[in-house]
Formats: C-alpha cells, structure tokens, sequence
C-alpha cells in the first residue's frame, strides 16, 4: 500500500501555525509602527501591516518544533549556514522594512546570506573545490533573494507561487529521492497557503521584505540541497525550471527599467503581475501564475528523469523562447498607472 508522501506532517502544522500567528503579528505591526504606507507607487489607500513574513518564519519554526515534541517526529537540525542565512535573511528585511536601506547596504546583507548558506550550508562537495563555482552559486543565491522580493508586489502572488515551487521541491525528493529535506519543504508550502488566506485580493497584512527575503532564502536552501551530489544538466535545468517564474519576473523588470531609462532599484507597479492584473483582474492573474507554476513542476519533473543533454537542451532553448514571446507580450501592456 502506497503511504502519505514523508514529512507531509509538517505542511498542516505549519499551516495552522499561520493561521494562528498572522493576525497577532498584523496587530503587532499596527502598535509598532510596522506599516506600509501608501503612496503613488502602491495599490493601498489605507497603511498595511508589514510583519507578515515574521509570521511564516515563526510558523515554520513552530511546525518543526510541533512535529518533534508532539508528534514525536525526527526533525533533523539544520546547517548553521541555514540558520545563520535565515537570520540575516530576516533582519536584514526588517531593517529595510523600518527604513528603507539603500541599494549597496541591502546587497551586502544579501551576498552575506548567500555566503553563510553556500559556506556553511548543506555539505557540497563540488562547491567547495572551485572559487569561481562557489562565486556563481552565491551570486544565484542572491538572485534568488531579489526574485521572490520582487515577486512580492501583488495581493497574494507570493502565497500562490511558493507552496506550489515548494512542493514542487518535495516531489522531487519523493519520486527521485533528491537530497532535498521535504520537512523544510513542507513547511514552506502550509506557512504561505497560511498567510495566503490573510494576503489573498484585497490583503489585511503584506510579507514585507523580510518574509520575501526569508522565503527566497527558502528556496535557495531546497534548491542547493537538490544539487548537493555531482550535479547534471538534466538536474540544473529542472530546478531552474521550477523557480523560473520569480527569476522571469525580476529580469523582466530590470531590462524594462533600463530600456525605459528608470531605476531598477526604485519600487514600481510595472511587474509582470501588475501588466498582467491590469487586463485581467487581480484573481484570473493569481489563477494563471498558478497553473503556470504548475506546469514549471510537472515539466521540471520529468526533466529530472532525463537522462542526456541531446532532450534537455532543446527543451531548455524552447522554454526560454517561450518566456521570450511572454515577456514581449507583457511589454505590450503598460504598466499600471
């Protein structure tokens, strides 16, 4: 008889656990001063409360610690390059929250998450015997970190397109026994689908930059440890596949701000998700980003399985002209006023 997937505990604890402490964090952020206040660059009329990121990092911790002690689960300690990256990850996004940092502050906050994760993180071998590979992967790191930062610019975007990445992480340690821990995969899928229901069109609280810091540190932390054993281009490629979307939306934004002569590091409403809600409404957009992400797991699935460069690298080359021809059409939507 087939199980439940391993580990699928800690995805309804963690769950639960952003139920619970979101709007206690939203409240917290109302009587500190944690808010999001409005202005022309933003949707809201009204100052948001921004601790919604602290809320999944307690939700996640409270699912390990929950599986461990109540349902008497192995819980495995993480790396301390994971828990230091998630330290500085987090609070390099509540300062910048508190008072917006200026850009070469918060890329040194990030190169140093980055550092600590790809240091002193999971155990990769190949990682460590090259300086030039080493530098690669912190500068993907960091890519990571701004992708799901900037992705955070839609009324629940992060809480649809994570959990599914998230689990698309899972189901590769299931089905190919990837040297992914699912625990952590788990919790990152039940903490956000638990914001979600706090974030979704129109949101009560935001993630703020230090959630979208420590989500994207999230997934830079799944995706190394997928690539911990020699990796192959079929395994590149798959979990590039799967975190395609943040990455698409964060180049996209910074080549159209450089072809229209703006600031890449000035906030804006000129997302993918923006252009996109602005023809279709905020809710077919999350339902389209959606299926999107879908597809990218299901795709990256069976890439996974490959077993040569002869299939990978025409698919490859046809994904990115696909992601072409979108990014061409998004150029044609004007972003939102």
């Amino acid at each position: 008889m087939i199980g439940p997937p391993p580990n699928l505990v800690f995805a309804p604890l963690a769950f639960a656990s952003a139920l619970a402490l979101t709007p206690l964090l939203g409240r917290i952020a109302e009587g500190t001063g944690y808010l999001d206040h409005p202005d022309l660059r933003k949707h809201h009329a009204y100052p948001m409360p921004l601790l919604g990121g602290v809320a999944i990092g307690l939700s996640i911790v409270s699912a390990l610690l929950l599986a461990k002690y109540v349902f008497e689960t192995t819980v495995h300690a993480p790396a301390p390059g994971v828990m230091l990256g998630a330290a500085i990850s987090l609070v390099l996004g509540l300062v910048d929250d508190w008072r917006p940092m200026g850009p070469f502050g918060k890329l040194a906050g990030q190169v140093a998450a980055a550092a600590s994760l790809c240091l002193w993180g999971p155990r990769v071998e190949w990682l460590h015997g090259n300086p030039i590979v080493l530098a690669i992967a912190i500068v993907a790191v960091v890519a990571l970190l701004n992708a799901v930062n900037f992705l955070d610019a839609m009324d629940g975007i992060v809480g649809t397109v994570l959990p599914i990445i998230g689990a698309g992480f899972v189901a590769l340690a299931v089905l190919y026994h990837a040297p992914i821990a699912t625990a952590l995969g788990w919790s990152i899928v039940g903490a956000c689908a638990g914001f979600l229901v706090y974030n979704a069109p129109p949101a009560r609280i935001f993630l703020g930059d230090a959630g979208s810091h420590l989500l994207g540190f999230g997934l830079a932390t799944l995706a190394l440890q997928a690539l911990r054993d020699e990796p192959t281009l079929p395994h590149v490629a798959s979990v590039a596949i799967l975190v395609a979307y943040p990455l698409f939306d964060v180049m996209f934004v910074m080549w159209d701000r450089s072809a229209r002569r703006k600031p890449i590091y000035v906030g804006g409403v000129d997302h993918t998700t923006h252009r996109l809600s602005r023809r279709w409404g905020a809710w077919p957009t999350l339902g389209v980003l959606a299926l999107l992400n879908v597809i990218h797991v299901a795709l990256a699935l069976w890439v996974w399985g490959l077993s040569g460069a002869q299939t990978v690298i025409p698919l490859v080359l046809i994904f990115g002209l696909g992601y072409a021809i979108f990014g061409a059409y998004l150029r044609r939507l004007s972003p939102t006023p």
